[in-house]
């Protein structure tokens, strides 16, 4: 048996360590490891809870609308505030923009060139990284995805318009319109839905017409190509997913709904049922083994006799359970076109080559639906509900991030956040094995992985990235110095 290890994984964002050990060619046993400290809840313990969102924004550089967005959902929750219309259309408009953005980082800079003619001879030079004509198309349309961001927020990275209570942005014709006209010209890179048979076809018979959506060609190109090396048996993981929900739509409903893929139905969502394990993660026993909103904030335990990682090893009734883009499509019952059930083996399958194609068609579907949002925005509608900051309370936000279910609970106690957890999308991916022995999503999904090559372990790197995996939100900072540091914010 050969045990491989690749330390750091490129091509994704923060620090992932992975070991396997592959016997006659095949992924038997193997173990991610999340390499920096986690400690963004220590930092909230004390403050004001309307610091909280602008502080944890900064969890990450990518996902940073989203740990705002959930952070006001939590504060919110706990002051008894509910944010007007307005600012649900603002809110789901910008969370919709930044997920189209975050999937095409995937395709074309994280996913798409394991694929590319650069590193497979796929003949897939669109994806050859910072070389390929479609790579570079890729960052020309992201940037105009930043500037609709920048419209709406203030300011790309960590916008600031949204706001306990609402937004402090209010719509203007010249604002809809200028992100308007940015998303229809993203919108013809992209290619019409409806263009997506005809697509097919031209890629099958090696045709390329930009006029249809020369994005649409390079994904479909993609797929198929994955396709060809076996992409849709392996990476398979759990195959149970967990999704909190997203988009706020008129009488309570969610555009793309909560609920738990238990390996055969949909079930009803609880999140009671949340318990974070660390027997295997670089903290105190009393760090987790809890409904996470009573647990307290992490603390440190470097060397801990069985750990191996700075994540901790979220569960949901006990079960280890994938989430992200398919995680959400499987929960909602959408697979547009058929393709996961015609390509990947079923519409609820699991794999390397389902994550690819889900996270395709919710790039369809999400930028059907931002076009029709920004039509019913109406100028000068109201965004703010004021409120207080409560004496006490608790409160739970679930929402949405690109990467999969993301969830911060607050306590407040005399004003000040009292107790603070985040529960990111990867961190439920990555985690390592859990208290009862569980493997998490990615470590089960490497087992059976191909690796004809032990020097060359092209496809666990695959397998690995179809999660599009974030381990700068999953761990978060520690100083080479081993000091404090601390930053005051005013209002």
């Amino acid at each position: 048996m050969v045990e491989i290890k690749i330390d750091p994984v490129t091509r994704l964002e923060g620090h992932l360590g992975v070991t396997v050990k592959v016997e006659n060619g095949v992924v038997k046993d193997a173990r991610t490891h999340g390499t920096m400290f986690r400690g963004f809840e220590r930092i909230l313990v004390g403050r004001d809870p309307r610091d909280a969102p602008a502080i944890t924004q900064r969890i990450c550089g990518v996902c940073h609308v989203d740990h705002r967005l959930v952070s006001l959902r939590a504060i919110e929750k706990a002051a008894g505030v509910t944010p007007p219309e307005g600012a649900v259309k603002l809110r789901n408009i910008i969370e919709a923009i930044q997920t189209i953005y975050s999937h095409a980082l995937s395709i074309y800079a994280l996913t798409g060139p394991d694929y590319s003619d650069a590193v497979a001879k796929t003949g897939l030079t669109r994806f050859n990284f910072l070389t390929g004509r479609g790579y570079m198309e890729a960052v020309e349309n992201q940037r105009k995805l930043h500037e609709c961001l920048a419209v709406l927020g203030g300011k790309v990275p960590h916008h600031m318009t949204t706001c306990p209570g609402g937004a402090t942005l209010i719509p203007s014709v010249e604002a809809i319109l200028k992100v308007k006209t940015k998303l229809l010209e993203i919108s013809e890179w992209v290619g019409a839905t409806e263009h997506v048979p005809a697509v097919i076809d031209n890629v099958a018979k090696g045709k390329f017409d930009a006029s249809l959506g020369s994005a649409l060609h390079d994904i479909v190109a993609l797929v198929l190509a994955a396709k060809g090396m076996g992409a849709d048996t392996w990476g398979v993981g759990p195959n149970k997913f967990l999704a909190f929900g997203v988009y706020d739509m008129p009488g309570g409903k969610l555009f793309e709904p909560a609920g738990f893929y238990d390996g055969n139905k949909v079930v009803a969502m609880d999140e009671k049922k949340i318990i974070e394990y660390v027997k295997h993660s670089w903290y105190t026993d009393a760090s987790g083994g809890m409904y996470v909103g009573n647990a307290p904030p992490p603390q440190d335990s470097y060397g801990k006799a069985a750990a191996y990682s700075w994540a901790k090893s979220p569960r949901y009734d006990g079960s280890a359970a994938e989430v992200g883009p398919l995680a959400r499509l499987v929960v909602a019952g959408l697979d547009p076109f058929d393709l996961r059930k015609a390509l990947a083996g079923g519409a609820a399958k699991a794999s390397a080559l389902a994550r690819i194609i889900a996270r395709a068609q919710e790039t369809l579907v999400l930028r059907d639906a931002v076009v029709k949002w920004l039509d019913e925005l109406k100028p000068g509608e109201r965004v703010y509900t004021p409120y207080a900051v409560p004496g006490s309370g608790f409160g739970v936000g679930l929402w949405e991030a690109p990467r999969g279910a993301l969830g911060h609970w607050v306590n407040i106690k005399d004003k000040k956040i009292d107790r603070y957890q985040v529960i990111t999308p990867t961190a439920w991916n990555v985690g390592p094995v859990d208290d009862g022995g569980q493997k998490g999503p990615i470590e089960q999904a490497l087992i059976g992985v191909p690796v004809p090559d032990a020097k060359n372990p092209i496809n666990v790197l695959r397998a690995v990235r179809s999660f599009d995996p974030c381990l700068a939100c999953t761990v978060h900072v520690l100083t080479p110095d081993g000091k404090k540091y601390s930053v005051e914010v005013t209002h």
